[in-house]
């Protein structure tokens, strides 16, 4: 690895910030993924950055850059790596349609930047740690994004490359790494003050796949990171009204059509009251919605149903699905910025963007029946 040659001499951030029209301040709060900077200046300023060449060289894996101080090597991104988690336990997630909005918001972000992106599916059960180190090394990844659920053993094996990492609607707390997801916390609590708005009381909640704690408490928690701040949302919201949550009123399964249908059945069965539920995630709302028809449950007259993500599908039901909008292409682009400011700044403290999630009102929700 070698310095720039003399007649070739380093771009700086004084370089990016004349090129962009801004202050060598504005160019270091965009490289560090500072929250105070607009998203128009973060942009110009990626731009320029990306074509003077300070964020990759083709030339090289690596290069260096002073920006007057004392040099140092700086990671340089050509090929990223989009590392989907296509397994999660026994449950296969790859036909998940929430997923193709955020490559495509990565792709978009990562050509704008002239960094190229290689797909690869990863079964974390399946695969060895140490295989799926040596796969990401011998594809010549420069940096890498984990999307879907991620477990800490997972994260940890893919620190092991050394290479630049950002989780994508996942979080992790045995290793501190970049995040980039959706407020999923606010989202659920949103949907059910919604639903309390509207005057229901007996609010039922269908999430993924759980695990039970121990006795006494046999405490059930979502093993999906994403899904359980939901439900810890639903769960804030139902107290805050000074709700007792109900645990016959809390159901669990896969995180499709099919599980979402099989856990609302389970709720039918129970014979507990509910007049509304939300769901963590647009397909399981959809398998409930069926699932209650065939009860000769009618939505929303009978019982309300809301859903999260606002999936392409959600306004095209009948009748068309309330549900928490998650701007997916956003957080794909948004990954990849994080990830370009972490080759930039390898030894900067992680951070974890939290994108804000709209809730969309459409045909699902009225009052609770009389």
């Amino acid at each position: 690895m070698q310095p720039r040659l003399a007649s070739h001499p380093p771009v700086t951030t004084r370089d990016v910030a004349r090129a962009a029209a801004v202050s060598r301040v504005t160019v270091s709060r965009v490289l560090n993924n500072h929250a105070n900077v607009t998203d128009k200046v973060r942009r110009r300023v990626l731009q320029a950055a990306a074509d003077l060449g300070y964020l990759h060289q083709r030339a090289a894996p690596a290069r260096w850059s002073t920006d007057g101080q004392a040099a140092r090597p700086v990671v340089v991104l050509r090929r990223l790596g989009f590392l989907f988690t296509s397994v999660h336990g026994s449950q296969a997630i790859i036909g998940n349609p929430f997923w193709s909005p955020v490559l495509h918001g990565v792709e978009r972000e990562a050509s704008a930047a002239g960094v190229s992106v290689v797909y690869r599916s990863i079964n974390p059960s399946a695969e060895p740690p140490a295989a799926l180190i040596q796969a990401v090394q011998s594809a010549g990844l420069d940096g890498l994004l984990l999307v879907g659920p991620a477990s800490d053993a997972l994260v940890q094996a893919l620190v092991q490359t050394q290479r630049p990492l950002v989780l994508v609607d996942s979080q992790v707390h045995a290793v501190a790494v970049d995040a980039v997801l959706s407020d999923n916390f606010a989202g659920g609590r949103s949907a059910t003050a919604h639903l309390l708005g509207m005057g229901h009381r007996h609010i039922a909640f269908i999430g993924g796949p759980f695990r039970v704690s121990p006795p006494p408490a046999r405490h059930r928690t979502n093993t999906v990171w994403s899904i359980e701040q939901r439900a810890l949302g639903y769960w804030t919201a139902l107290r805050e009204a000074g709700i007792r949550p109900h645990e016959q009123l809390y159901e669990g399964d896969n995180l499709g059509t099919a599980g979402g249908y099989r856990a609302c059945t389970r709720l039918l069965a129970s014979g507990r009251r509910f007049t509304a539920i939300f769901c963590a995630n647009d397909e399981t709302a959809v398998g409930a919605m069926r699932a209650l028809h065939e009860a000769g449950r009618r939505v929303p007259q009978d019982v309300s149903v809301v859903g999260f993500d606002d999936i392409e599908i959600a306004a095209h039901l009948i009748p068309p699905l309330t549900t928490l909008h998650v701007p997916k292409e956003a957080i794909g682009a948004w990954a990849v910025r994080r990830l370009l400011a972490r080759a930039l700044a390898p030894q900067a403290p992680p951070t974890t963007l939290h994108l804000h999630v709209e809730l969309i009102q459409r045909g699902t929700v009225a009052p609770p029946p009389p």
